[in-house]
């Protein structure tokens, strides 16, 4: 880990020399007036969620509006970020004459020199990526070098401070469709799910993330006849064979939602129940977005860079592999929320 920090600091540092002996653009003045912001991610929901601090605190500074270019998978995530005016899925169909464009991930040089064909008066980019990897070159702000293993918000959060933009404000929120609560609200109603709701999220896009799915059985069983809870699955269509094999090794009665959402009726769902347990992928997110209780799986991810940003959460970790993390240390993490949560003592 210190070697590999070393080197990547190296590489970046030599990136942000090139940048500042050869680079054309950054002599480039901060506008005047700022109206327009095109931010840019083009990741996954994770990624997404975790720019709405720094998109709250554009929004708040500079009052401008406010557009997002994102993956054209990600839509729905993007419409259900606070302060966003408009989403658009296709670089080459970029409205004209933005103020600033910030791009808070990697990027491409694709998309860099979309950002400079269409007229973004002042761009600036992300601390991890250096010249030399696609973007940084068309930047007017190259953010410094930083291989300081922060959460992703504080990532995201030094890119605006480069421009001048701070805030105390790390949390992180999402909106709901009123369609989905509604479709959700009575999918439930139907199930008769009237009790105590966990969601058990189990799928990721890396499978090194995800747990033993033996042993989902154990804690399952907890939550049903010691707890009494309603719990449902939730997941992408690759998950379907994951839940499958959940539901099949129990006796509880599961409200199986994997691969049957959209990704607004999923946040729905997160927002309507009163604990979350999921792997190191997105539904932590959204579980911290909406403020549920979470515990958390690490596996081979980065827990000190993605853990869920709420103060509702335990995070399990043993060396970096979830087949380290038994039955118990999960029952055990419920319990501690469960004790710790007012709004649990009252069911």
């Amino acid at each position: 880990m210190g070697l590999r920090n070393y080197l990547q600091g190296l590489a970046l540092w030599i990136d942000y020399g090139l940048y500042i002996l050869f680079s054309p653009y950054k002599f480039k003045t901060f506008p005047n007036k700022i109206k327009r912001i095109l931010v840019v991610e083009e990741l996954l929901i994770g990624d997404l969620i975790v720019t709405g601090p720094s998109i709250r605190a554009l929004k708040h500074k500079f009052n401008a509006q406010i557009d997002i270019l994102v993956n054209k998978d990600m839509q729905e995530v993007a419409e259900s970020l606070p302060y966003i005016n408009k989403v658009v899925t296709d670089k080459d169909k970029l409205d004209k004459n933005y103020d600033i464009g910030i791009i808070f991930h990697k990027g491409s040089l694709s998309t860099s020199y979309s950002l400079l064909k269409n007229k973004v008066k002042y761009r600036i980019g992300c601390t991890k990526v250096g010249v030399l990897s696609g973007k940084g070159y068309f930047l007017n702000k190259k953010i410094l070098p930083n291989v300081k293993e922060q959460h992703k918000i504080d990532d995201n959060l030094d890119v605006i401070r480069s421009i001048g933009v701070e805030t105390m404000d790390k949390s992180l929120e999402l909106l709901t469709d009123r369609d989905s609560d509604k479709k959700i609200k009575n999918l439930f109603k139907e199930a008769k799910l009237k009790k105590f709701k966990v969601v058990i999220h189990p799928g990721a896009n890396y499978k090194k993330h995800e747990w033993v799915k033996e042993r989902y059985q154990k804690v399952i069983d907890f939550l049903d006849k010691e707890l009494k809870c309603n719990i449902i699955i939730t997941g992408a269509p690759k998950d379907v064979p994951l839940a499958d094999f959940i539901c099949k090794n129990t006796n509880a009665i599961i409200l199986d939602l994997a691969g049957k959402t959209t990704i607004k009726e999923f946040f729905s769902v997160i927002k309507s129940v009163n604990l979350v347990i999921s792997v190191d992928t997105s539904a932590m997110h959204v579980a911290a977005a909406f403020k549920k209780p979470v515990v958390t799986i690490f596996g081979g991810g980065f827990p000190k860079v993605w853990y869920p940003y709420t103060e509702k959460k335990i995070v399990l970790n043993k060396n970096n592999r979830t087949d380290n993390i038994k039955d118990d240390d999960v029952i055990n993490a419920i319990k501690v929320l469960i004790k710790n949560e007012t709004k649990l003592r009252m069911w």
